[in-house]
């Protein structure tokens, strides 16, 4: 009885070690997810630089690479240094693309980092990258109809080009969107919609759907996703800072249509 203790005690902590290798050898993948969705954006982005044997392997690490540094670029002021953020994640993204054109994850994140790209100011560039949304999130679609990212995608496309003066849109429609679908208020809703649809607990999707409504004057249902907005768990590393974000714009919409 005596000598078994030091025996019970050698085979648990046997145990404890092979359970510190195997936590130490998960896929890297899962380790960059992990990191991701635990608000550190920063240490997923570095994780995703190990090496890797196979294109697969190597594109699931390019595309959350990707992810990563548009979360990191959402969390820094607007400005030249996020805008670069999202140059980095372009760069990522397209190499996960051309490691894995099938791969939907790949082409998601390629549209979401194009999409993120886009600015106002520099119209020429900004259609170009559109037209990489639009391709990219109708490829998903005619694989998935249910992709609530894709959807979202195209449903911002036709709202921030609604954004843009009319003087440039024409600009840009002679040179760069020849073929695509004009922008359209009813496209950009049922877009924004499908996606809260399909997922009602994305942040992103919530915000945009209630900013949209805020910019055409559509209170109603803007206040109906303000409440949502306010008690939505956090998912993202961006989630409290876009929440908190629209909860500072939305009083401020409200204050000023009370007066």
């Amino acid at each position: 009885m005596g000598d078994s203790i030091p025996a019970i005690l050698f085979v648990a902590f046997q145990v404890a070690a092979i359970g510190t290798t195997l936590a130490n050898q998960r896929p890297v993948t899962v380790r960059a997810d992990s990191l991701y969705f635990a608000g550190n954006p920063v240490a997923a982005l570095s994780v995703t630089a190990d090496s890797s044997t196979t294109p697969a392997e190597r594109a699931a690490l390019e595309w959350r690479a990707a992810r990563a540094l548009i979360a990191i670029g959402m969390l820094q002021p607007e400005g030249k240094d996020r805008r670069s953020w999202y140059d980095d994640a372009l760069v990522h993204a397209r190499r996960a693309w051309s490691l894995a054109p099938d791969n939907i994850e790949a082409r998601y994140w390629l549209a979401a980092a194009a999409g993120r790209r886009t600015y106002r100011s520099d119209p020429v560039y900004s259609a170009r990258l559109g037209r990489e949304v639009y391709e990219q999130a109708m490829a998903i679609l005619a694989v998935d109809s249910t992709h609530a990212g894709a959807h979202h995608a195209l449903g911002m496309l036709h709202a921030e080009v609604l954004r843009v003066p009319t003087v440039l849109r024409v600009v840009a429609g002679r040179t760069i969107t020849n073929g695509l679908p004009r922008a359209n208020e009813k496209e950009a809703e049922r877009h924004l919609r499908r996606a809260v649809e399909l997922e009602p607990t994305m942040m992103i999707y919530l915000v945009d759907l209630a900013n949209f409504y805020v910019r055409r004057g559509r209170a109603r249902e803007a206040e109906d996703l303000a409440r949502r907005i306010a008690t939505t768990p956090s998912r993202h590393p961006m989630d409290d800072k876009l929440r908190a974000t629209f909860a500072a714009e939305w009083r401020r919409a409200t204050t000023t249509t009370s007066r």
